[in-house]
């Protein structure tokens, strides 16, 4: 199917016709475990040009998928295009859930996933929080050199053998009550940071926005 948007977009990127082959497209995308933001976007400004035509479920899959490429842009370029008349709850959520890990607040974000309402919006999305554990993996391994093993914990929503997995990949190493992560060229000038009393929750933003993560 893919082939086949690529040609549908190729020779009929404005022609509104096509779209219950676009909306088809992204449960594929689904199903394959993969985004394609050129015909999501595609979609999405032909929602926009014909508000009575938007899907809120439809829309709602593609900003999960969106969301899934954190630290990319593709939450905030879908979101551009959404028209206001189909900002559902839904929606709502997955756009407070995008602005927790967009400025990193990763135990805010975890409680409210721990919240049914929340955790419906992206059920069904395989790979979903993993995907949001890779993003957050990336922003503490840009942060810390040595990390509390119990705030690791906390940021991933992850304990025992399931965070000793994380750590075996990562080649992360647990030292008593802390966890060390190999430097690198984001983390090693963090450590001057870390002294003067600068937070995670205010480290993690700059760190996120410098370093393309």
């Amino acid at each position: 199917m893919q082939e086949e948007v690529q040609r549908l977009l190729s020779e009929r990127r404005f022609d509104p016709s096509i779209t219950p082959q676009l909306e088809a497209y992204v449960d594929e995308q689904i199903k394959g475990g993969y985004t394609d933001l050129d015909a999501n976007l595609a979609l999405l400004r032909f929602y926009q040009y014909n508000p009575a035509t938007a899907n809120s479920e439809v829309i709602c899959k593609i900003l999960v998928k969106a969301l899934m490429q954190m630290p990319g842009t593709d939450f905030m370029l879908c979101m551009y295009l959404v028209p206001g008349a189909a900002k559902d709850q839904k929606i709502e959520i997955l756009k407070q859930l995008s602005d927790k890990l967009e400025t990193c607040q990763f135990k805010e974000y975890w409680a409210d996933m721990a919240d049914d309402k929340n955790a419906s919006v992206v059920n069904g999305i395989p790979g979903f929080h993993e995907a949001i554990r890779k993003y957050i993996v990336g922003v503490i391994s840009a942060t810390y050199q040595v990390i509390a093993k119990d705030e690791l914990e906390i940021l991933l929503n992850l304990k025992g053998a399931q965070l000793d997995q994380l750590l075996e990949e990562r080649k992360w190493v647990a030292k008593g009550s802390d966890v060390q992560i190999p430097v690198n060229e984001f983390n090693e000038a963090s450590v001057k940071f870390k002294q003067d009393g600068i937070s995670f929750d205010q480290l993690a933003p700059i760190i996120v926005s410098t370093a393309g993560l």
